[in-house]
């Protein structure tokens, strides 16, 4: 997917925010966009500004959408210089649902003039979907050799319905 810088398109109170770092992204689907905000603080900062920063983010920005699938697409990503010492503080903001999913990524250092690195951990947070290949066993007992390596006792109940099979026959 395509991520493009679109900050210029910040209006109202989200401008002081502006002048402080938060930028604005936009990823273009077919009939949606997906909208993302950045910013890089440290955790007392973060503390002490993030709820200010979604409740600007839904009153200048996300009440002026108009397609339903877009107003649950806003994504606000919170950078972290250093690592976040306070785990509540980080639990409390991403576990919060009002106006956009929140997303912290600690420990990253000093980004804030790093395009192409932001872009890139937006990508990997959001659209980078790994999705293994499914193994195809070669025989039953194949099969049975992956199940046994998963958890032994799956094969046990197999040749515990065997005996069963038997007794009953």
């Amino acid at each position: 997917m395509h991520i493009d810088n679109i900050t210029n398109k910040i209006n109202g109170e989200l401008q002081n925010y502006v002048r402080n770092g938060l930028k604005l992204y936009i990823c273009k689907d077919d009939n949606y966009n997906v909208y993302m905000f950045t910013i890089v603080l440290d955790e007392i900062m973060l503390n002490n500004h993030w709820e200010n920063i979604q409740n600007k983010v839904a009153l200048d920005f996300q009440s002026n959408l108009e397609k339903e699938i877009e107003l649950w697409n806003i994504y606000i990503i919170f950078f972290i210089e250093n690592e976040i010492k306070e785990k509540e503080l980080k639990y409390k903001i991403e576990n919060n649902h009002y106006c956009a999913r929140k997303i912290l990524i600690d420990n990253i250092g000093d980004i804030k003039n790093d395009e192409e690195k932001i872009k890139l951990q937006i990508s990997k947070k959001l659209f980078d979907i790994k999705i293994p290949e499914p193994t195809v066993a070669k025989s039953i007992d194949a099969l049975e050799s992956e199940i046994n390596l998963i958890d032994p006792r799956l094969t046990n109940l197999n040749q515990i319905n065997n005996l069963i099979k038997q007794y009953k026959d």
